[in-house]
């Protein structure tokens, strides 16, 4: 219950797997070079600023940055219990995992960074939340879920800062891109149906109108049920996805338009404290007699994007877009289980035992004690929702030059954000401002950004250099009425800004080889958490007061160096990154009002090496084979000693927490006829894990582990009217049923001891699924 907003698709994949046959396509080339197709056009032109690699998973030769990619083909192959997080974890420098099915409590980490100090987009649009910083699992929003595999057609993956035609307003560690599922001409469709392991059911269907009037659209659905790999952990989610293309100006011009509706509903799985684990097995969840959370969310994204060749040196496009996010959670914990000499362990969402609000000014009117006989019984429940929208503009204009490509372009997006949370003694609780709310606010955010990029091609293309400078704005308010956290209302507001520079050099003194060094400075600016801690501060006198913000935003200075080389089915690459990292945010909570607050930490530096290998060995023996192995090593340690009475004593040199040193992933794929096989696996190192409430790491540590699954798929044609073919699919994950710890954080019993509070992975699992292709 933090003041900070406290804390799938089994066949949906094959649908896409089925694209052929439903006439959905995957675009065979970079959005730069569909661009150029469409417009009649001889250059390369970034005309969305990210470009597009469909079924190419591999970055450019000659990119001036640390790139990667997922490919089609790995999405259609993506295990169901995978969604559009999790499969990132394939690439280097990224953990990713959920918790819970479909998505639910997923977390990542790119490069060391944390889930909102990086940028994920859909068609270059930030999907990360405007006040919270993440794209999932934000402001505790734990079943927030913008998008999923049957919406995306590819994965551009931008490690560091890179240019600014593709970073975002939170691209410390990176950008991640998602491609739209696009529509074709010819009309098909397809329905899928799968069942598996903890009661995994799905079915889906999509729908290709083919060309109508030169207007092509597709719809796709799909649902998914699990009751979960933990107990009290059961989720549904459901999935709508349209996308249309109408070409003209005798196909100079196009506009594409995208909606996406995601609804999730379920229960929490929460951390447990790992000696409770050990004792009653490894699906371990609290009880729903001790605890339980249930989510509510919806969330929809909507794109309209027009392109013009306007003549053979200027480019155009247009993005009007629209988000967002409707969540509501009610959670309960038993006063009578709480932390204790006879349940020694902290206890989530557990109500406070005393109205430490009684003495405030004038204090919510709810009595909790008289209602429901104690203040404990009378703060079990809790209502929390958070309802935010937000409409932007990105134009972008592009000028082809005989040696350089120049673009130009901007955003700026408008949010509103409602937020409140309510304690109460009962599961119908109230929602009464002024009475029983923990919190009411309203918030606003306007985010703004203007970029000027060039990339200059020498010596008969040899050479490409990329300069490029970024502006970016941010005005926020925050204002919050009487509540149990608060005294006194109040607003606070401010302005930030910024100038990012970024330049990349690449050289190709050789066919199929490359090297390439870069530097950027980017920056972060604060979630809304960070202005909760300016309303109702006590001045000298012991009055409340409002007073100025005072946090600063999160800046990182970045320095890559790498090489590419392609030759006879081989890819390589390897680079190394230095990145300095000033304002850390260190999120603090108070154990008793559950008050989240954000403070800035002192500086650190990220560090590490990426390598990535694949060869494709052609035919061999029988059938074809392909393999591929990535490593990379990643470090995050303070560079400055800070003192808190929140954090304590934290010295430099001290590691960050939730960053594995070490992870590899290797894999080996099988094709013969209509059959296709693969088999992966990922390590992941140790890992620092935070104190609870203190949000920097302590001396506990969990374990590295290895994840293998394996997948199998057929393709059987058919010679009936109706029905072209059938895919079967058959996924086994964690097929060595290795039981691991995917996060945790530290605490201590009631008697002062320290204990793990971890977060189980998945155990071995099967699924089966059918796809039918009209």
């Amino acid at each position: 219950m933090s003041r900070m907003h406290h804390d799938s698709h089994t066949l949906r994949l094959l649908t896409i797997a089925m694209s052929g046959a439903l006439g959905i396509t995957y675009p065979l080339t970079s959005s730069a070079h569909t661009q150029t197709s469409l417009l009649k056009s001889r250059k390369v032109v970034h005309i969305t600023g990210v470009r597009k690699t469909g079924h190419k998973a591999h970055a450019p030769l000659k990119a001036s940055y640390t790139e990667h990619a997922i490919g089609a083909q790995a999405i259609r192959h993506a295990s169901p219990t995978q969604n559009a997080q999790t499969i990132l974890a394939r690439k280097p420098s990224i953990n990713a995992f959920s918790t819970g099915p479909n998505g639910v409590r997923s977390t990542i980490t790119f490069r060391s960074f944390t889930s909102g100090q990086f940028t994920e987009t859909f068609d270059g649009i930030p999907l990360n939340d405007l006040f919270n910083g993440a794209a999932t699992n934000s402001g505790s929003m734990r079943n927030a879920i913008p998008l999923t595999l049957a919406d995306t057609a590819g994965i551009q993956i931008y490690n560091g800062i890179n240019n600014p035609a593709i970073n975002g307003y939170n691209s410390l560690g990176g950008t991640i891109n998602y491609e739209p599922l696009q529509p074709t001409r010819q009309p098909g469709g397809a329905v899928d149906f799968g069942y598996g392991s903890f009661g995994t059911a799905n079915w889906g269907a999509a729908l290709n109108t083919g060309s109508l009037g030169n207007f092509r659209s597709v719809f796709s659905f799909h649902r998914e049920t699990s009751r979960g790999w933990v107990k009290n952990s059961a989720d549904q989610n459901n999935n709508f996805y349209y996308a249309g293309v109408m070409p003209y100006n005798s196909g100079r011009s196009r506009i594409s338009t995208y909606l996406i509706v995601n609804r999730n509903s379920g229960y929490t799985p929460h951390s447990v404290p790992e000696p409770l684990v050990s004792q009653n097995g490894f699906s371990y969840n609290w009880p729903s007699n001790y605890d339980q959370t249930n989510n509510k969310d919806t969330e929809i994204t909507a794109i309209i994007d027009a392109r013009s060749l306007i003549n053979r040196w200027v480019a155009t496009d247009s993005k009007v877009f629209y988000q967002s996010d409707n969540y509501q959670r009610t959670s309960y914990s038993n006063p009578a289980f709480r932390q204790s000499a006879s349940q020694p362990y902290y206890l989530p969402n557990q109500g406070t035992g005393y109205n430490f609000w009684s003495s405030y000014p004038s204090p919510p009117t709810y009595d909790p004690a008289a209602t429901f006989g104690s203040v404990r019984n009378g703060t079990d429940y809790h209502l929390y929702q958070d309802t935010s929208s937000d409409l932007g503009y990105s134009p972008s204009i592009t000028i082809l030059a005989p040696h350089n490509t120049v673009t130009m372009g901007g955003n700026v997006t408008y949010g509103l954000l409602r937020s409140a949370e309510y304690w109460y003694g009962s599961a119908q609780v109230p929602q009464i401002p002024g009475y029983n709310n923990a919190w009411y606010e309203h918030d606003e955010r306007i985010l703004a950004s203007a970029y000027a990029q060039d990339d200059v091609s020498l010596l008969d293309h040899t050479v490409h250099i990329t300069p490029g400078v970024k502006f970016l704005d941010a005005y926020t308010a925050s204002s919050d009425a009487i509540g149990i956290y608060y005294p006194i209302g109040g607003t606070v507001a401010n302005n930030q800004h910024f100038v990012s520079p970024t330049i990349g050099l690449n050289y190709a003194p050789l066919p199929g080889f490359s090297i390439y060094a870069s530097w950027g400075r980017n920056i972060k600016f604060p979630n809304i958490g960070a202005y909760y801690s300016n309303i109702a501060e006590t001045n000298a006198a012991g009055q409340y007061v409002v007073v100025p913000v005072s946090i600063k935003p999160e800046y990182v200075t970045d320095y890559e160096l790498g090489t590419r080389y392609r030759h006879a089915g081989f890819l390589g690459s390897v680079d190394a990154y230095r990145e300095y990292f000033t304002n850390t945010f260190v999120s603090v909570t108070n154990p008793t009002t559950a008050l989240t607050t954000t403070n800035n930490g002192g500086r650190s530096r990220y560090q590490g090496v990426e390598l990535t290998l694949e060869q494709h060995f052609g035919r061999l023996l029988v059938g074809r084979w392909m393999g591929y192995a990535n490593y990379s090593y990643n470090e995050a340690v303070f560079t400055s000693s800070f003192n808190s009475s929140a954090v304590g004593q934290v010295s430099a040199g001290q590691p960050l927490a939730n960053v594995p040193k070490n992870m590899v992933n290797v894999g080996l794929g099988w094709r013969l006829g209509g059959i296709d096989a693969r088999i992966d696996a990922k390590y992941v190192g140790p890992q620092y894990v935070n104190q609870q409430f203190a949000g920097v790491p302590g001396g506990l540590k969990i374990p590295g582990y290895t994840v293998t699954n394996i997948g199998v798929f057929d393709t059987i044609p058919l010679h009936e009217v109706d029905v072209k073919s059938v895919k079967l699919a058959l996924n086994i994950d964690n097929v060595f049923n290795h039981h691991y710890i995917v996060a945790a954080t530290s605490n201590s019993d009631y008697y002062g001891n320290p204990y793990l509070s971890v977060f189980e992975g998945m155990p071995f699992s099967v699924y089966g699924s059918a796809t039918l292709t009209f």
